[in-house]
């Protein structure tokens, strides 16, 4: 009997499950969406059993599409959603709901660490810039907000690692995952002692932390029974989801960038060491899920939100597709209307959780296919940015493979070759972190040699590149001179108005109690 591997993400909007064969086919695809849940203004959480129980329901639901035996299941292995904070009982139970990354409560608690530590030493302590919804700061405003919840709690995980120890009951962590907590040292692969001691922040609150490769344990007996495996069966540590997807687009060697726009936006340059973009921190240094490779990162909050909001709250009645198609109508540029991508804050480059979005240029003739088009183009300039900044630091970018929702479309890839000024290709993975789950957990289990083999069984390259068009990338680099000027002319309206509306979401006649 061929043996299978499975790999589960635990995504922000939907948990993932991928069956692959040991010859890298894809036999198997299931999905279980669940909600965000904001109880207060900017306030993002979520259920961790919610995320048990999907990745339960599409292991059992992706086993049954693929037809094979569950016998046959070699090793599991687990992607996730970066930065979230679980807090969990000494007897395993989740003490509230998971802080996510999309989380900004705790801007006060950011602004205090970059005071106290300064940015030259948490650089040197953790490699990266402190923004809300991470580990650090979301338990900083526990401790701060909910001190019974902080008292009581045995230990902090991230989103994938809950998981994990519910299918096994064996708690730890892994370097590319740990690496986003802003706790952890990415070119020691260790927690940052400096910085708990600096912040008096409890080490034995953080799990082990393991190889991204090594077997965690099996999967215990009630787990087993509820995805249909044999109990026992070997669950591998995992990896966060941007170092999974990159695995399973074949993004392991510098040289290589991803671009994923999903519903936040990333790029992704692997690297042979450490890089930190001194001395702002605008972007991330995180570990890969390789041993001897780490990975530059930035990172746009809201990507494929943006659209998503144009879709649900302006244009009503309407599909993505359908959106991308009224865009591609109008010229390039807009007719001189520009999106910035600002909803929820911004990481890469301002890094600034008070940054609100814009259009600017509006006229009378600007319709719903121009608005359409500026947020996509508004997405993929504000990449450009993170691009840029790569490039300032030396990372190489070569080759820009296309990740994530956003590739189901023509205009979107189109955009990214002609506003990077690079040559754009896809991957032919599907559910690309789900399927680097199921190779990472292939190394593990040892069915696959190493990082290469597993890309040379899986992942498939799409043979059309798509080209920069010379007079379109003419007209989109004065657009985008444009769009970086406009940051720096609104934030401080920005911040004021930022600030208006918390302190009338505060009053006691504010508009929330409407």
């Amino acid at each position: 009997m061929d043996s299978v591997l499975v790999g589960i993400d635990i995504g922000t909007s939907s948990a993932k499950t991928v069956v692959l064969s040991q010859s890298g086919a894809v036999l198997g695809v299931a999905t279980y969406d669940y909600p965000v849940h904001t109880p207060k203004p900017g306030w993002a959480e979520q259920n961790p059993d919610t995320w048990v129980k999907a990745a339960q329901a599409t292991v059992r639901a992706a086993l049954a599409q693929s037809e094979v035996s569950r016998d046959a299941v070699a090793a599991v292995g687990l992607s996730g959603q970066m930065h979230g904070t679980v807090c969990v009982s000494v007897d395993g139970t989740p003490l509230r709901p998971a802080i996510i990354w999309a989380d900004q409560r705790s801007g006060a608690q950011v602004e205090r660490v970059v005071h106290q530590v300064g940015r030259e030493r948490l650089a040197e302590w953790t490699g990266n810039p402190l923004a809300t919804g991470f580990m650090l700061a979301s338990w900083l405003w526990l401790n701060e907000h909910e001190p019974d919840v902080a008292r009581a709690t045995r230990w902090v995980l991230l989103p994938k690692d809950y998981v994990r120890y519910r299918l096994t009951g064996e708690v730890g962590t892994e370097p590319s995952d740990a690496a986003s907590t802003s706790l952890f040292n990415p070119a020691s692969r260790a927690w940052s002692t400096p910085l708990l001691r600096a912040l008096d922040v409890r080490e034995d609150l953080l799990p082990p932390v393991r190889p991204s490769a090594e077997i965690a344990g099996g999967l215990l007996p009630e787990a087993a029974e509820a995805m249909n495996l044999p109990p026992g069966t070997p669950v591998i540590f995992g990896g966060s989801d941007q170092a999974l997807q990159a695995l399973g687009n074949g993004v392991v060697d510098p040289g290589t960038v991803s671009s994923t726009i999903g519903t936040g936006g990333q790029l992704f340059a692997p690297t042979d060491c450490p890089v930190i973009d001194l001395p702002k921190l605008r972007l991330h240094s995180y570990c890969h899920v390789l041993k001897d490779r780490w990975h530059v990162e930035t990172a746009m909050l809201a990507a494929g939100l943006s659209l998503r909001w144009l879709r649900d709250e302006v244009l009503l009645g309407t599909s993505y597709g359908s959106l991308a198609d009224t865009a591609a109508s109008v010229p390039a540029g807009a007719e001189g209307l520009l999106f910035q991508p600002y909803l929820i804050g911004e990481r890469t480059p301002h890094m600034d959780s008070h940054a609100r979005a814009s259009f600017v240029g509006l006229t009378l003739r600007h319709g719903r296919a121009h608005l359409a088009r500026a947020v996509m183009e508004g997405v993929v300039f504000g990449m450009r940015q993170g691009l840029d900044l790569m490039a300032q630091l030396g990372v190489p970018a070569q080759e820009i493979v296309a990740s994530g929702g956003a590739t189901k479309h023509p205009l979107w890839l189109q955009l990214q070759a002609d506003i990077y000024g690079r040559p754009v290709r896809r991957r032919h993975a599907s559910e690309a972190a789900a399927t680097g789950a199921a190779m990472l957990a292939g190394m593990g289990a040892g069915l696959l040699q190493d990082a290469h083999a597993a890309i040379a069984a899986a992942v498939c390259a799409d043979d059309a590149w798509v080209m920069p068009d010379p007079a379109r990338r003419a007209a989109y680099e004065e657009r985008y001179r444009a769009y970086c000027d406009l940051y720096p002319a609104l934030v401080d309206a920005m911040h004021r108005l930022e600030a208006d509306a918390g302190s009338l979401w505060a009053s006691p006649g504010g508009v929330r109690e409407h």
